[in-house]
C-alpha cells in the first residue's frame, strides 16, 4: 500500500522536473558564489611553539625549553593584545582597505573588531599556537600570520625589556653598596693594622673578629658580582623567539564563501522541499 503510494516518486514526469530543478539550484547557488559576486577569502596559518622565557632556563636546558602552560597563555594574550592590533593595522594599512575613518567616535573600536574578525590565535592539543588569518589576498594572508608571529616575539621582548633592566640595575646597585662597605672595612683593618694581604697576623679577640667579618663580606661581594654579571650578560641576549615549526604559506585556494558545500546544500534543500510541496498537494487533492 505504501508503495502505491509513493510510486509517484519515480515517474518519469516528476524525476525529470526535479532533476532540472535540482541542477538548476545547484548550477545558480554555484554561480551567485563565485568571484563574480563574493569576493573570496582565504586563509594561511602559522603554528608555533611557545619558548621558555627566563634566559637562566633556556641555559639549563641548553636552549631547547618549551614554554609551560601558564606562558603559552601569556603569549597568546600578546598575540591578541591591541599592540599586535595596532602592529598590524601600521604595517598592512588595514583601516584604508576596511574603509574604517579612526578619527570618528568608535573609529578605533571598529577597527579592532574587523581584525579580530579575521584573525584566530588558539591553542592546539599539542600545546603549540595555532595563528590563522583570513583575508581576500592569499598573499596578504599568508604575510599577516607570519607577521603576528614575528611581532609576538617583539612586543614580548620590549615588554619584558624594562623589568630586566630594573633587576640589572637592582643587582648593580647591591654588588656597588657591598663594595664600599668591603672597602671601608679594608680601610678600617689597614689602619689599625690588623690586616696585611688579606691576613690576620694580630691575636687578639677583636681582630680575630673583625676577620671573620671581614672574609663574609668577601664572600657576599663575591655572590652579589656573580649575580650582577650574570645578569649584565643576560641582557646582551635577546629573548628566545618562538619556534615556527610550520610558517604559513599562500593558500592553493578560497576558504569561503565553500562554493561546493552550498550547492550541494541548495541541491538537497530543493529536491527535500519538491518531494514535500508534492506530498501536501496530493494530500490536498485526497481531501
Amino acid at each position: 500500500m505504501l508503495k502505491e503510494e509513493l510510486s509517484w516518486l519515480f515517474r518519469r514526469g516528476f524525476l525529470k522536473w526535479l532533476a532540472i530543478g535540482a541542477v538548476a539550484s545547484f548550477l545558480l547557488v554555484w554561480l551567485f558564489s563565485s568571484p563574480l559576486f563574493i569576493k573570496p577569502l582565504y586563509r594561511s596559518e602559522a603554528i608555533i611553539f611557545v619558548p621558555l622565557t627566563l634566559f637562566s632556563q633556556q641555559f639549563d636546558q641548553q636552549g631547547i625549553g618549551f614554554g609551560s602552560d601558564a606562558e603559552i597563555d601569556g603569549h597568546i594574550q600578546i598575540l591578541q593584545s591591541t599592540r599586535m592590533l595596532d602592529s598590524l593595522d601600521a604595517r598592512f594599512d588595514l583601516a584604508r582597505q576596511y574603509n574604517i575613518d579612526l578619527s570618528r567616535p568608535g573609529g578605533v573600536k571598529q577597527l579592532y573588531d574587523r581584525i579580530k574578525q579575521n584573525i584566530s590565535i588558539q591553542k592546539t592539543r599539542y600545546n603549540s599556537v595555532s595563528v590563522s588569518v583570513l583575508a581576500d589576498d592569499r598573499e596578504m594572508a599568508a604575510n599577516m600570520a607570519n607577521t603576528i608571529v614575528h611581532l609576538g616575539d617583539m612586543i614580548k621582548e620590549d615588554m619584558l625589556l624594562e623589568n630586566r633592566l630594573a633587576a640589572y640595575h637592582f643587582a648593580r646597585e647591591l654588588y656597588d653598596q657591598k663594595l664600599d662597605e668591603v672597602d671601608a672595612l679594608e680601610k678600617t683593618l689597614s689602619a689599625s693594622d690588623s690586616l696585611v694581604d688579606g691576613r690576620l697576623f694580630s691575636t687578639h679577640s677583636p681582630g680575630r673578629r673583625e676577620l671573620i667579618t671581614y672574609e663574609s663580606q668577601i664572600w657576599e661581594l663575591a655572590e652579589r658580582r656573580n649575580r650582577y654579571e650574570t645578569l649584565r650578560k643576560s641582557l646582551e641576549v635577546p629573548l628566545p623567539k618562538s619556534y615556527v615549526i610550520s610558517p604559513a604559506v599562500a593558500a592553493a585556494g578560497p576558504a569561503w564563501p565553500p562554493r561546493l558545500l552550498l550547492s550541494l546544500a541548495a541541491l538537497g534543500v530543493f529536491i527535500a522541499s519538491m518531494v514535500v510541496v508534492e506530498l501536501l498537494r496530493k494530500d490536498v487533492i485526497k481531501k
